[in-house]
């Protein structure tokens, strides 16, 4: 296994330094513009959720204003700053909690569900309803339908593939363990648990959710359920809280104010853990660059208080707060889809998926290859892991698709794809400027680097 930081060390020892630093540079900005995001949650929806589910009006207003939203994205980002200065294992010790609300908040809107009924979610709904001059239960499907909304009759393969574009998103966050690799024993093997971890939670957790919405709704009814919470488009809905799985729970519950409290922390919990592992992704991936003398010498200085690198996670933690400025004022979505998936499809998976079929077969990374236990693992004499980067890359091409180009979710993802161009060549210009850099003192970057792995 490679040491910490991520998919630039594999995709520069197999394929080559230049390209690998124009995946990750391009990576790194789709990582910042996820700081953003998963920072941005922590008002929209997290707080403003709580605050309309408990009627803390004074809560969902600065949570839903700009300045609310700029306050709160530059606490968490703060927090999270906090959290991975203090060392490893505050974070470790920390993650076996939040993991723990993550998933057992989740489970407790799955059992406000299981333990509703079609006619007591009726009756809150329409009680709801009536609270707020809203739509009622029954006229709520023929008035999503007028607004647009449509409900399939049956499935299709383009459907149903173009929805897993969405699920990829529940257990890419395993490969986070990429970043930390030296800090996990046998990674090779925790990685794949972490796969099957991440895999086996939403499963479990969605399906329950999936079993016990049909028993208190019909179909039609969570389609256009869907419709508005996507699109807010339908008229004479005007309860304060979108239509999403958690106002759903909360409705069958009729109006808990412990489950809306559960949805709410569970939501605001999740927004912040995940705007502090993006912020130690962002900084592995730099340090990896600085231990191959890819960057400035302090993007390795660690603090021998902590043992952590304080100024590297002081600098992404700076520019994701200045972005956040400008996210909220200036440009709320004009990033979200490029940035959200094709610049990760293309820049880290695509890119890694060629690194593992090409992997066996590069005399450069030979060294690494022997010395691999998996090395003879074959189906009729072709590597498992390049069998393996052939299906991946086949799946993540089909994901670009869907992307950029099929008209149901092309204006999604977004279609300006000069800016990942740019990127790249920023990555690109990266690598030369300090492989020429360290050339002029002396150190060969080519042949003193990249034959071995950074230590770490």
């Amino acid at each position: 296994m490679p040491r910490s930081g991520g998919e630039y060390i594999y995709n520069s020892r197999v394929i080559n330094p230049a390209i690998a630093l124009g995946a990750s540079f391009a990576a790194i900005i789709a990582q910042f513009y996820w700081n953003l995001f998963n920072a941005s949650l922590i008002a929209l929806p997290a707080l403003a959720m709580l605050g309309q589910y408990l009627g803390w009006t004074w809560l969902s207003d600065f949570a839903t204003s700009k300045h609310g939203g700029v306050i709160l994205s530059i606490i968490g980002i703060g927090i999270a700053y906090l959290i991975l200065s203090f060392g490893m294992r505050l974070f470790h010790r920390l993650s076996i909690w939040v993991i723990s609300v993550m998933i057992g908040g989740v489970a407790i809107l799955d059992i406000a569900l299981t333990l509703s009924s079609k006619a007591k979610f009726m009756a809150s709904w329409d009680a709801q309803a009536a609270k707020y001059h809203s739509v009622p239960y029954n006229g709520f499907v023929a008035a999503a339908h007028a607004a647009g909304a449509a409900t399939p009759t049956t499935w299709t393969w383009g459907d149903t593939f173009g929805a897993t574009a969405g699920i990829f998103m529940l257990v890419i966050w395993a490969f986070g363990i990429a970043y930390v690799g030296g800090e996990v024993k046998r990674p090779d093997k925790t990685i794949m648990k972490a796969q099957i971890a991440a895999m086996a939670a939403p499963i479990i957790l969605c399906a329950w959710a999936v079993i016990t919405i049909g028993h208190i709704m019909p179909f039609d009814f969570l389609r256009a359920a869907a419709f508005q919470d996507f699109s807010a488009a339908t008229k004479g809905y005007n309860l304060p809280y979108s239509t999403s799985y958690m106002s759903l729970s909360f409705l069958a519950s009729g109006a808990n104010r412990v489950i809306g409290l559960v949805a709410g922390i569970t939501f605001l919990v999740t927004a912040m853990w995940l705007v502090v592992v993006n912020l130690l992704m962002c900084q592995r991936a730099m340090f990896a660059w600085g231990m191959d003398r890819m960057g400035p010498k302090w993007f390795t200085a660690i603090n021998p208080r902590t043992a952590s690198p304080v100024g590297m996670l002081g600098f992404v933690a700076g520019i994701s707060a200045f972005l956040s400025i400008g996210y909220w004022y200036l440009f709320p979505s004009v990033l979200s889809g490029l940035f959200a998936s094709g610049m990760q499809l293309v820049s880290v998976f695509a890119v890694t998926a060629i690194a593992a079929i090409i992997f066996p077969y590069r005399k450069r990374a030979a060294h690494i290859w022997t010395s691999s236990p998996y090395n003879q693992w074959k189906l009729f004499g072709v590597p498992w892991i390049t069998i393996a980067g052939v299906v991946y890359l086949a799946y993540v091409i089909l994901l670009l698709y869907f992307a950029f180009f099929d008209k149901k979710t092309t204006d999604i993802t977004g279609k300006k794809f000069y800016l990942m161009i740019i990127a790249w060549a920023c990555g690109i210009a990266w690598y030369y400027f300090w492989r020429y850099r360290s050339k002029q003192k002396g150190v060969d970057v080519d042949t003193m680097t990249y034959g071995e792995l950074p230590p770490e």
